[in-house]
């Protein structure tokens, strides 16, 4: 079944394009501000003093503010970002893909809050809410600002830089 964007005119496909890059810059904005409401109602709301915990015997907790949750999630959003476009170009099924690599990112994600020592059972609570307000906002908007198949005849670009052909590696 062919895609929509295969029988666009290439003006209405760049404006598709520019449009869909506005979104995904809209939705790591909202996942930034997603952990950083779930920061604010944790602290002021709950009166929790966020901590990371410690992973090693000498490690201690450290303090949690507002600006290191908002540094993490925007490198989180510009990593997410990154993985959709190279799933854009690589993938023949990239929403189908981009769904399958968010979810996974976001378990191995969990393990943090999850894992270590001294920190509350509040504490994980509210660093799981973070990464699942994050992942709330970036999976379902990425998926939504890209095309559900590769038109037909499309180029893609290999890791390695070859170009293939409808997903096919083409001789050079």
């Amino acid at each position: 079944m062919p895609s929509e964007l295969a029988v666009l005119e290439p003006a209405v496909l760049a404006t598709t394009r520019r449009h869909g890059a506005r979104m995904q810059l809209a939705a790591m904005a909202g996942a930034i501000a997603a952990a950083a409401a779930v920061w604010l109602i944790a602290r002021y709301g709950a009166g929790i003093r966020l901590r990371t915990p410690g992973f090693a015997p000498a490690q201690h907790p450290a303090s949690l503010g507002a600006g290191l949750v908002v540094i993490a999630s925007a490198v989180a959003s510009a990593a997410a970002w990154g993985a959709v476009r190279l799933v854009e170009r690589t993938a023949s099924h990239p929403r189908r893909t981009w769904i399958t690599v968010g979810l996974l990112v976001l378990a191995v994600s969990l393990a943090a809050p999850l894992a270590g020592h001294g920190i509350t059972a509040a504490e994980r609570l509210a660093l799981v809410c973070m990464h699942l307000a994050v992942a709330a906002v970036l999976i379902p908007s990425f998926t939504a600002a890209i095309a559900a198949q590769r038109p037909a005849g499309s180029t893609l670009a290999a890791p390695d830089g070859a170009v293939l052909i409808s997903g096919h590696r083409q001789a050079s």
